[in-house]
């Protein structure tokens, strides 16, 4: 896994980046490992004596366009891409390059950095209108099975697929190229591994919140993007069934004390809404997309069903009170 290049991407500069680079600091990283931090504010950043450099950018670009930043300064570097709220466990890049077997995307297991002992993913679950849950939230237990796509809090991208798949759709901004990612990841067949042991700590939604309109509304319109590029045709045409069964279970589960929806302020069902509108008027767009990338793809659509299938949201995951 050399060279590797730890990408953090901050958008306050404030402690918890602090913390960030104080537990890369303590790691047994590899030899020529660098650190770069593009920092999306005016305030300055110090690496704290590791190897790299800091990008201040001194605006919020959004996150897709910062970890782009990060990724040209050192090009052939694996990346490992981290949120400023993350901190790596003891022994986290260790496990990494232990796991390490070729190019892949390699998750580690994420836990809250509340202290509960709690996880907040190992991957994501995929619903199918292209919708995804984190895998093992909330729970105490790392999850099994096999994870449909990877969390943009923390992972490793090695280069060779970072440079195929053009790393992060740009024009998606923040909330959801994780996503768009990792459909494009599933239709060319290449590798997604879960590392367990792999530790990272993350102080969910410190640097934009839980459950801002903002965040709903751009998650909701750039699934709708990555679903009219990347899902099974068969999917797109049942889209709007599978989305309001979706929306249903949600209220559901929210009834009976559990689920995605729990404890959620009012006002953020219509930013949902107002981000599937978006998305969809957008669809032709995507579409065309869909077109260019079909000679790439490794899988149909029958295999793409099957990797839905076996990627799929898991119900305890589900009826879990996530926060």
């Amino acid at each position: 896994m050399s060279p590797l290049l730890v990408v953090v991407v901050t958008h306050h500069a404030d402690h918890l980046v602090e913390a960030c680079l104080r537990s890369i600091r303590t790691q047994d990283r590899q030899p020529d490992a660098v650190v770069v931090v593009v920092s999306n504010t005016p305030r300055d950043v110090s690496l704290q004596g590791l190897p790299g450099r800091v990008l201040q950018l001194g605006q919020n670009v959004a996150y897709a366009r910062a970890v782009h930043a990060g990724a040209d300064a050192f090009p052939g570097y694996h990346l490992l891409v981290l949120n400023d709220d993350t901190w790596l466990a003891p022994g986290c890049i260790a496990s990494l390059a232990a796991a390490w077997s070729g190019p892949a995307v390699y998750l580690p297991c994420i836990w809250l950095a509340d202290g509960s002992g709690r996880i907040d993913n190992l991957g994501h679950g995929f619903f199918p209108d292209g919708a995804v849950w984190a895998r093992g939230r909330a729970g105490t237990q790392v999850p099994d099975g096999v994870p449909g796509g990877l969390s943009g809090a923390a992972v490793l991208i090695a280069r060779p697929i970072w440079d195929e798949l053009r790393g992060f759709d740009l024009r998606l901004e923040s909330f959801g190229e994780d996503v768009d990612f990792s459909l494009r990841l599933l239709r060319r067949a290449l590798r997604l591994v879960a590392v367990p042991t792999a530790g990272v700590y993350h102080h969910l939604g410190a640097t934009h919140g839980r459950d801002s309109t903002v965040k709903v509304k751009n998650i909701e319109k750039n699934r709708v993007r990555a679903a009219v590029r990347s899902l099974p045709a068969t999917a797109l045409l049942t889209l709007p069934l599978w989305t309001a069964g979706r929306y249903g279970l949600y209220w559901v589960l929210a009834r009976r004390g559990r689920g995605p929806a729990l404890k959620l302020p009012p006002g953020l069902g219509r930013a949902a809404l107002a981000g599937l509108f978006l998305g969809l008027v957008e669809a032709p767009q995507w579409w065309q997309e869909r077109v260019l990338e079909r000679e790439s793809w490794e899988r149909g659509e029958l295999d793409m069903w099957r990797e839905l299938w076996r990627g799929r949201v898991a119900w305890e995951d589900l009826c879990r009170s996530p926060w």
